[in-house]
């Protein structure tokens, strides 16, 4: 769901909290789908047992990536997710930066890997590139 007030657009923001169990390293959802950190903090006061790096609060700007955020967390790979911790230390994540994460995970290419730079075949461009190094050296560009 977007919003728009003055020409800014507003996501709305979605939760839901996962567990982690001594006796398993996966998260498992303790929370259906939440739509205020009110509704989070509630949801925590259940906990107050478990471990706060234990807890997982996910969010997403459409309830259905969900669950693939969850299983993403369990293989170890990105996720808009924080812990109990962060969020009671007053880490926030803005609703762009949610939508930023969401894009890079469903875009094609693999953005868990580093790039690696290689110079281009041609002659041309080698030289384009040359003259850009040697423009960021004397310090005339900042990369």
């Amino acid at each position: 769901m977007h919003t728009q007030t003055k020409g800014a657009i507003f996501l709305m923001i979605y939760y839901r909290v996962a567990l982690q169990s001594e006796q398993s390293s996966s998260w498992q959802w303790r929370s259906c789908t939440l739509t205020s950190e009110s509704s989070v903090f509630d949801v925590l006061k259940a906990y107050t047992h478990v471990p706060r790096t234990a807890i997982r609060i996910f969010l997403s700007s459409s309830p259905t990536c969900m669950d693939e955020m969850l299983i993403r967390a369990n293989k170890g790979l990105l996720s808009n997710s924080i812990t109990a911790e962060q969020l009671l230390q007053g880490k926030h994540i803005s609703s762009a930066e949610i939508k930023r994460w969401e894009l890079e995970m469903h875009s094609e290419g693999d953005h868990d890997s580093p790039y690696t730079f290689t110079l281009p075949a041609t002659m041309p461009q080698i030289l384009a590139w040359t003259k850009l190094l040697a423009r960021v050296h004397k310090g005339e560009l900042k990369p």
